[in-house]
């Protein structure tokens, strides 16, 4: 007999859609670091357009590259993990009040996952390999699981709005009662 914290998890449409997403997420993440490592090689560059171009990269810093000392790797995992538990702690609740969350936290979780497993698989870190030319001297180079990371959190953008109406309405009823009396 499943015990009943995994009976809810299993049952909750907002979990399964957004463990779906995530999962989703981190496999075509994956999918296509691999695709891009069997067909660039360990120097390979494809030039698509004057701006983009496939370039395989091993990011072994955190976020956008930057290293943050001898502790990167650990503190990319411990971040990661905290932030992932964070995330679905709440995404029933979120997703109660809007809907939209779990496409949005599904797309970060995925994405966040997708990166983890990177970090976690070998000493050569993170593959990314979209490399856009912003300017002459700059080069930005992400995987998919970076695109999935920021969709999600544009469309989280509206979602933190609606969460923070809601809340100020809620907090705004509560406290109307009390005004009315003291007039």
């Amino acid at each position: 007999m499943p015990s009943r914290s995994r009976s809810l998890l299993i049952g909750d449409p907002s979990l399964r859609r957004y463990l779906g997403i995530a999962g989703a997420a981190a496999a075509a993440d994956l999918l296509t670091k691999e695709i891009a490592f069997r067909s660039l090689g360990e120097y390979g560059v494809v030039t698509l357009t004057d701006r983009l171009s496939l370039t395989l990269v091993w990011n072994l810093g955190a976020a956008g590259g930057m290293p943050v000392g001898p502790f990167t790797w650990l503190l990319n995992v411990v971040v990661t993990v905290l932030a992932l538990g964070l995330v679905l702690s709440v995404v029933r609740s979120v997703a109660a009040v809007d809907p939209r969350s779990t496409v949005a936290l599904g797309l970060v979780s995925g994405g966040a996952i997708g990166n983890l497993a990177s970090i976690v698989a070998g000493p050569k870190g993170v593959a990314d390999f979209l490399a856009v030319r912003l300017t002459e001297d700059v080069t930005m180079v992400a995987n998919v699981a970076d695109l999935f990371l920021w969709g999600g959190a544009l469309v989280l953008i509206p979602v933190a709005i609606t969460v923070l109406r809601r809340a100020r309405d809620e907090r705004g009823a509560k406290g109307a009662p009390a005004r009315a009396r003291m007039a």
